[in-house]
């Protein structure tokens, strides 16, 4: 056998030398690789977040849209998912005193601790704004057979209460006194004026309901937000140009604890007692035969279908005053989206 050769200092060098190249390149392979499938990975996620943001900012956009009630307001947020839609609002320009034309953005956002920044989408869109929805034909509108103002209280007036000096708008013709769908009139001593003092629709419910351009199906639906529903708020602690949206959920039998004024929301029987009070709009999904109460503005009865209780008759007061109608017809006021104007902005 023949004797192991010693290796030279300077062989052993280069062999070292080598190792550490290919040590080298292996790791800088394995850089290249890992930083190629991160960003791949970072670009999948990226993408799905951007997809998720644009869902988000879609949400927000038709959310707001549905449940804007009252005054249009300048921003909110929604918690929607793993993110956040911003909602930005701008009014454009009044089409008219009843319709103005706002932009609304909606920035949804999707926040993920594994990306260095959060994903951003925004969804812009034009919208009008009906600032008093409700149609007002009458003091008292009601899908009944029969609608009358009846005895010695009774007093049913489409003639104006109001004048210009009241409010900006104050001082209307005088409207119907009541409108109902095959008779009305005033019956044992009882009061009945307006211009004509009644109407009736043979059109029957259909042509009542459609007429007052109302989202009753909306309002009335209990998963529908409504600031003050199930109880009225104190009025006293709210600004004497406040008229609220108030909501019951089934029938009320009101009595002077519910005296106010705004917009009263009653989905059932709408029943009031003498020592009821209101200024503004009352709406009902129905109304009973015999009303007592003072109502200062208007009556619509009967929304959800023709009214059971028929005839309908008032013993006291609902007297037309336009300052009230307005006020509570403003906290009616809804967006509606111009159609195919949503879009991708930056």
């Amino acid at each position: 056998m023949s004797p192991a050769r010693n290796v030279l200092p300077r062989e052993g060098g280069f062999v070292l030398v080598l190792v550490v190249l290919m040590l080298f390149a292996i790791s800088v392979a394995g850089a290249a690789g890992y930083l190629v499938v991160n960003t791949e990975f970072s670009m999948a996620r990226y993408s799905d977040q951007g997809a998720e943001a644009e869902t988000i900012a879609r949400a927000a956009l038709n959310r707001f849209i549905a449940e804007q009630l009252g005054v249009v307001g300048d921003s909110v947020s929604y918690a929607i998912g793993n993110g956040v839609g911003l909602i930005t609002s701008r009014k454009l320009f009044e089409a008219d005193s009843l319709n103005h034309l706002y932009y609304i953005r909606s920035e949804g956002t999707v926040t993920d601790a594994m990306t260095p920044t959060p994903a951003r989408r925004v969804i812009g869109a034009y919208a009008y704004h009906r600032k008093r929805p409700l149609k007002h034909f009458a003091a008292v509108m009601v899908a009944a057979d029969q609608g009358y103002s009846y005895g010695a209280t009774g007093n049913v007036d489409g003639n104006d209460q109001n004048t210009s000096g009241d409010c900006a708008g104050g001082g209307l013709p005088a409207t119907t006194g009541i409108i109902a769908r095959t008779a009305t009139g005033a019956q044992a001593g009882a009061l009945l004026n307006g211009s004509p003092t009644g109407e009736t629709w043979t059109g029957g419910f259909n042509q009542i309901y459609d007429s007052v351009a109302l989202r009753w199906d909306i309002l009335s639906d209990p998963s529908f937000p409504i600031e003050f529903d199930g109880a009225p708020p104190n009025f006293a602690s709210l600004p004497a140009d406040s008229f609220p949206v108030v909501r019951m959920i089934g029938p009320l039998a009101p009595g002077s604890s519910w005296s106010g004024r705004g917009v009263l929301i009653v989905t059932g029987k709408f029943d009031p007692g003498p020592s009821f009070n209101w200024d503004g709009i009352v709406l009902a999904g129905e109304v009973d035969d015999i009303n007592q109460g003072n109502i200062r503005g208007m009556l619509v009865g009967a929304l959800n279908g023709p009214n059971l209780q028929s005839p309908v008759y008032w013993y006291d007061t609902v007297r037309y005053y336009s300052c009230y109608v307005h006020a509570a017809n403003e906290s009616l006021s809804y967006l509606e989206l111009v159609e195919n104007t949503e879009f991708e902005a930056l």
